[in-house]
């Protein structure tokens, strides 16, 4: 599909400029408004370096861009990678309703564990671990435009034998859940590098925040969640990398191609929809990382070098990370039936969640275009699951007007309170 910039500043839509011509406008504006303004406005060198923090962060933020980064969980994912075996020290990366989630520096792995031990909703986890396998095989099939990572294990709160041979990881979490518990292991999304990482604390960050921001560990744990429906993104008092929430209106200032994403997550909705037959309850889209895979040109001096030569195991860089859209967390997940009942789950599913989708009926021709690239990415990859069961071929357009009338109503009802 291909790719169009939607200008905020005006009502209609203009065609695509040239990035270098873009740029080139913009800053003759910038330096228009200091000759007019010159008491009020900032100096030359502040702004061109805020344009600069925004193009490079674009860059950084697209799916796919590679960036280099010398960072501590990079140096100590690689020395992993060369010894035989290390002492794994264990920490917690994040939490959420169900568990708390823990890592070790060096792998690719990361442990779900619940919070309250034997008291655990055992359903919580183990539909985490079953929808994850469902969709998990229906994006991959359809080999959607995101990530999914590896579903491994599920673990019962009453395995003695799996807890003592994880030792370290029971230290770690005994502070955060009450063991034993229930653990599903599922590989790692890793953070966002630290060239990202400290550009979004230029960009979002108060100025006397920066530096406890960048000093903070947790936020070395950066993922960057995606709310195409929100345009309420604004600097705060509080700052944390940690699910990091980027709104449409950041995108729109740094340049971020959107459209793209919303592309992506209308055609992964409509896979979990009528692939996996699942509501998407609760799941969450973020931008992560993913280690580079070196080819063989890269890799050969390596291999000459080594003691023991692996052939059929892939070469992965964790210096040379990927940027990628991941789609996570099914632990809300539940199955729909092809009917109407089965659409009214999915729109409800829809506004339950977090602002990751674009909405309808907005005022802004970006977040109109924005919605309507949305949908045809939806009701196109909809229309190919379900090309040989022409029954159902009117559901996802169902679930579309479902969501429109949901917003409709809903503002009827916010005018008549007012």
């Amino acid at each position: 599909m291909s790719q169009r910039r939607f200008i905020a500043s005006s009502s209609e839509y203009e065609p695509p400029l040239s990035s270098d011509f873009e740029h080139d406008l913009e800053t003759s504006l910038r330096l228009l408004s200091l000759l007019e303004n010159p008491s009020t406005s900032q100096p030359i060198h502040d702004l061109l370096q805020a344009q600069n923090i925004q193009d490079d962060l674009a860059r950084m933020l697209s799916a796919r861009s590679i960036i280099s980064t010398t960072s501590s969980f990079a140096v100590e994912q690689a020395k992993t990678n060369e010894e035989t075996s290390h002492t794994r020290t264990f920490r917690k990366i994040g939490a959420g309703a169900c568990g708390a989630v823990f890592a070790a520096d060096g792998e690719s792995l990361s442990y779900k564990i619940g919070k309250t031990g034997i008291l655990d909703d055992e359903a919580a986890l183990w539909t985490d671990f079953n929808m994850h396998g469902y969709i998990m095989k229906a994006l991959r099939k359809f080999k959607a435009d995101i990530e999914i990572t590896n579903v491994h294990i599920y673990i019962n709160h009453d395995n003695k034998e799996w807890w003592e041979k994880h030792r370290e990881l029971k230290m770690a979490a005994s502070s955060a859940c009450n063991l034993p518990a229930r653990v599903l292991v599922t590989e790692r999304i890793l953070p966002l590098p630290a060239p990202i990482r400290e550009k979004l604390v230029d960009q979002f960050c108060k100025k006397d925040l920066s530096a406890s921001a960048l000093a903070d560990p947790a936020n070395k744990d950066c993922l960057v969640r995606i709310y195409l429906g929100s345009m309420k993104g604004h600097t705060t008092s509080f700052f944390s990398l940690r699910n990091f929430k980027l709104h449409l209106n950041q995108m729109i200032d740094i340049g971020l191609d959107f459209e793209m994403l919303a592309v992506s997550i209308g055609q992964t909705l409509a896979i979990i929809h009528w692939e996996a037959q699942a509501d998407a309850r609760d799941v969450e889209f973020v931008l992560g990382s993913s280690a580079t895979v070196l080819d063989k040109e890269q890799t050969k001096d390596i291999h000459a070098n080594d003691s023991v030569t692996t052939i059929n195991k892939p070469t992965e860089s964790f210096v040379r990370r990927e940027t990628r859209l991941f789609v996570l967390d099914f632990n809300q997940v539940r199955r729909i039936t092809m009917d109407d009942e089965g659409v009214a789950c999915a729109v409800e599913a829809f506004y339950l969640n977090d602002p990751y989708y674009p909405r309808p009926c907005e005022e802004s021709n970006i977040q109109q275009e924005l919605w309507n690239s949305f949908v045809r990415s939806y009701l196109g990859t909809a229309d190919i699951i379900l090309r040989d069961q022409e029954e159902y071929r009117v559901l996802p357009r169902r679930f579309i007007s479902g969501v429109i009338e949901h917003t409709v109503e809903k503002r009827k009802m916010a005018s008549a309170a007012e």
